[in-house]
């Protein structure tokens, strides 16, 4: 390891870098992930949620390093996040809608920064890193990603469900330079990875005040666009303080987001209710349109309402197995993989959030809106306090 350098990691343990890792990670466009929590604003939620994008990646990397000695794979796995904006996930639909672009596309990162020069200094090539980052192992339904983020994240946020049999999963993962499958002898752990996965969705992901701290900024973010305040395109080179700061530094709406957030006074739940309360097509609704009506209806500005629709995509455990020399989806061998497929679109959510001094209003306007089985949401409200 020339040149290279050892690191602790909370995770891990020790993680090898070698000295292009090293001079990659050094970069500007790189050392940014120090200052993007990997959770959001989980936070609010679990105090110690304070990790970064910045050592997610690398363990991102080291988990790679154990399926593969492929310079483009590692590179992949390292800078996969580069493109992620303040508070990770939390600006995701802003870059999607102003400027068509996901996190995942960090081709234009790499070429305006000297990190195209690292790699080809190595012999790697910029596009297929770029293309390597959409692909297996990096992104894949069972991934270097999503095994280090449960890892890290249960680490951090102090809840168990996120533990999984590293060893064992690794162990029995294999990649053949086109996907990635798990032998046979695996199975059991990697039952043991979605149940954690799905068992972290429910209890942080996509609790509700992660939501609705999320989705507040991104209210308040969008807002600053609209009005000509700030450039969609800063907010890829922005970091969690600066785009708080101009959120504090703005007055009327954005700067009350702000002071909201930063004292945690959230929104509340006005409705929040399963698919199985909810009488209309989901997938039509359009959420700035929703927001606008039921604002209206209910007198309130539309600034102060928030339409939650979360995906209701299952896919993710459509996981590939090594069978004698045959490859066959998990769900075909694991009767569990139905069982939390259907405990996930359960466990969905649609959210409307407003202050807690119009809930009433926003409520009545909401059922409405949404044809909401009101006798079913009644029975939901038992179990949370609003």
């Amino acid at each position: 390891m020339r040149n290279g350098k050892l690191i602790h990691d909370s995770v891990h343990g020790t993680i090898q870098l070698d000295e292009w890792m090293v001079r990659i990670i050094d970069t500007p466009e790189f050392q940014r992930l120090r200052r993007i929590k990997q959770l959001g604003f989980a936070d609010l939620v679990y105090p110690g949620a304070h990790h970064t994008r910045f050592e997610h990646s690398i363990g991102s990397m080291h988990v790679a390093r154990h399926l593969t000695s492929d310079e483009t794979i590692l590179a992949a796995s390292l800078l996969h996040d580069i493109g992620h904006t303040p508070f990770s996930h939390s600006g995701e639909r802003i870059i999607q809608k102003y400027l068509r672009r996901e996190h995942e596309d960090i081709g234009h990162i790499i070429k305006n920064s000297s990190m195209g020069d690292i790699l080809s200094d190595t012999g790697v090539e910029v596009k297929k890193v770029i293309r390597a980052v959409r692909k297996p192992p990096v992104s894949s339904v069972i991934d270097v990603d999503r095994i280090d983020y449960l890892l890290r994240d249960s680490h951090h946020t102090g809840v168990a469900y996120g533990v999984v049999d590293f060893d064992r999963l690794i162990g029995k993962m294999r990649f053949d330079g086109e996907m990635v499958y798990v032998e046979h002898g695996g199975v059991r752990a990697v039952e043991s990875f979605l149940i954690s996965r799905y068992l972290m969705y429910s209890a942080v992901y996509h609790h509700h005040v992660c939501r609705i701290a999320r989705k507040m900024f991104e209210k308040a973010m969008e807002f600053l666009i609209e009005n000509g305040e700030i450039e969609p395109e800063s907010l890829t080179r922005m970091d969690d303080y600066d785009a708080i700061s101009i959120l504090r530094r703005s007055e009327g709406y954005a700067g009350e987001i702000a002071k909201r957030l930063d004292e945690r006074r959230l929104f509340k739940r006005a409705v929040y209710s399963g698919l199985d309360e909810v009488e209309i097509s989901i997938e039509r609704v359009n959420p700035g349109k929703a927001e606008r009506e039921i604002a209206e209806d209910a007198g309130v500005d539309e600034r102060f309402v928030i339409v939650d629709i979360p995906a209701t995509d299952s896919s993710g455990y459509d996981i590939p197995v090594l069978i004698e020399n045959e490859v066959v989806q998990m769900e075909t061998i694991s009767p569990l993989v139905s069982t939390l497929k259907q405990a996930q679109i359960s466990n969905w959510r649609l959210g409307v959030y407003c202050p807690q001094n119009c809930i009433e209003k926003v409520r009545k306007a909401s059922v409405d809106y949404f044809s909401i089985n009101v006798s079913k949401q009644k029975r939901l409200n038992e179990l949370f306090e609003l």
